[in-house]
């Protein structure tokens, strides 16, 4: 990928008015890459054995995920935020592995829809509130990997309301509670409106078809309808652009991740 490419987003950036950041699934974290522990692999094995017990394992990816932040995605975060700095942006993110919250954006321009792990929820969401995770289950959890607790001994973390289950505010729980994201939603449609007609840039990164009536299609709509704006596609194997949009649109074919660690700031 030449450098080219890297110096005319950059420069687009800093020419518009308006920013729009869209990070999708090809940018999440590669889940995969717990698999090299091998205390998590034992956990995942022994934990599966009993359907009771699959709760513990997004504990357990919290856990990774805080103790161990992959210097690739952090560089790759950085890299985002250095090119964006001083600019009127929002960003929705489908990854729920939040990354994003440590990478020093403002948390005020930021929508994660898909939720991550950052509070919890009955799963029959009985009551559409949302719960801090309590620091007792993660320092269980903790004692349990590093062996100091037999699994026996750890408790799920239960809904003081209903008595159900809690969950990681998620899409995917049975009944998900939007409520963790709706507000900020909100703020984003609000700021949506201001770049109407406005020198609009639009950077998806990673953005495939997994839900696409979230960023990708409303993202290709308001480049369509605002002739000020241009799009920059990034991805490993969806990176076309529809020919309505493609004299105001430039695609990447390749990995974002990697994409943005090219960017650095004696570049820009």
């Amino acid at each position: 990928m030449s450098d080219g490419i890297m110096r005319e987003i950059y420069d687009r950036v800093r020419e518009a008015e308006f920013v729009l950041v869209g990070i999708g699934e090809d940018f999440a974290y590669d889940w995969s890459a717990l698999t090299e522990d091998e205390r998590y692999r034992e956990i995942e094995e022994e934990a599966g054995r009993d359907q009771e017990n699959v709760w513990i394992i997004p504990f357990l990816q919290k856990m990774i995920l805080q103790g161990g932040r992959d210097d690739r995605w952090a560089r790759a975060y950085h890299n985002l935020g250095h090119m964006i700095a001083g600019k009127d942006y929002f960003i929705i993110s489908l990854c729920i592995d939040d990354y994003i919250y440590d990478a020093g954006l403002e948390e005020k321009r930021i929508v994660t829809p898909c939720g991550g792990f950052r509070k919890m929820q009955c799963d029959r969401n009985c009551s559409h509130i949302l719960y801090d995770v309590p620091q007792e289950s993660c320092e269980a959890i903790v004692r349990y990997y590093n062996k100091e607790l037999p699994l026996a001994a750890l408790r799920e973390p239960i809904c003081e309301k209903c008595k159900g289950k809690l969950r990681f505010n998620q899409l995917g729980v049975t009944r998900y509670a939007q409520e963790g994201y709706l507000e900020r939603w909100k703020e984003y449609t609000k700021w949506l409106q201001k770049t109407v007609n406005k020198r609009l840039c639009v950077l998806e990164l990673g953005v495939g078809m997994e839900y696409p009536t979230v960023v990708r299609f409303p993202f290709e709509k308001i480049v369509l309808y605002n002739q000020k704006a241009c799009l920059y596609r990034v991805h490993s194997s969806l990176w076309q652009i529809g020919e309505e949009i493609a004299d105001r649109g430039c695609a990447v074919r390749g990995d974002p991740v990697d994409f943005l660690n090219q960017f650095t700031e004696d570049k820009a």
